[in-house]
């Protein structure tokens, strides 16, 4: 009896090898932003289970509006810095600076179509509980005076208005601030201007103001602008 090999691989003519991953082929990787707006898409998930308890669900809309604030500020905003310099070299997943723009805009205009919607939801959920976010102009009379009276004392002495005309350079626009672009036009000369207002939140203010003693709300831009007349005496808001 002939003895066998001791070693299988001697009995064939060659080993099976197989194939190495070539790592060059953008199919082995994926885009940074489009995964980590991914990762956005699947907190919005979180506030659209309808097990998560509600407040919670409006506090992850909330992470996910602020999410993409960051994202706009780091990951579009180095992407046009890319553009602007010129640069044409391409990511590992094959993908241009301009490529990813587009891309990652059309990820977004979806998601916020689903946030919108989801956020209008959570409001009328709120709403049979009696947590309201109202606009001023729906407020009573008495209602209204009280927001007038708040204005005056706490937020009318924060507010520094910016012309915005060839005499007076474009006014910084920080980072995550809210502001107000207002015309006005005084009833002497009747030319109208632009003047920029900054929203004051985070000065000791809150964005929402509380109406009386119970869960309604009125956002602080809207109290703003219905009381632009203290901050414009004798000129019409057009």
């Amino acid at each position: 009896m002939t003895p066998s090999s001791d070693n299988p691989v001697a009995d064939t003519d060659e080993a099976a090898v197989e194939p190495l991953i070539d790592l060059s082929d953008s199919q082995w990787f994926l885009n940074r932003e489009l995964t980590w707006l991914e990762f956005n898409s699947r907190v919005l998930h979180e506030a659209e289970d309808d097990r998560t308890p509600l407040l919670e669900r409006l506090k992850f809309i909330a992470i996910v509006s602020a999410n993409l604030d960051e994202f706009f500020m780091k990951r579009i905003g180095g992407l046009k810095q890319q553009i602007g310099a010129g640069m044409r070299e391409l990511t590992l997943d094959g993908r241009s600076a301009r490529q990813q723009v587009k891309e990652c805009h059309a990820v977004i205009r979806a998601m916020e179509a689903r946030k919108e919607e989801l956020f209008s939801q959570v409001c009328a959920l709120l709403q049979e509980k009696n947590i309201l976010i109202e606009y001023y102009a729906d407020l009573t009379p008495k209602e209204r005076k009280q927001l007038r009276d708040h204005y005056y004392a706490n937020i009318f002495p924060l507010l520094t208005p910016q012309s915005i005309d060839p005499a007076h350079p474009f006014p910084f626009i920080s980072n995550l601030s809210l502001n107000l672009l207002v015309t006005v036009r005084s009833h002497r000369s009747r030319e109208a201007s632009l003047v920029r207002v900054k929203v004051p939140v985070g000065l000791g203010t809150q964005r929402f103001i509380r109406v009386g003693k119970g869960d309604h709300y009125v956002r602080l831009e809207d109290v703003m602008c219905n009381n632009l007349d203290m901050l414009f005496p004798g000129m019409e808001i057009v």
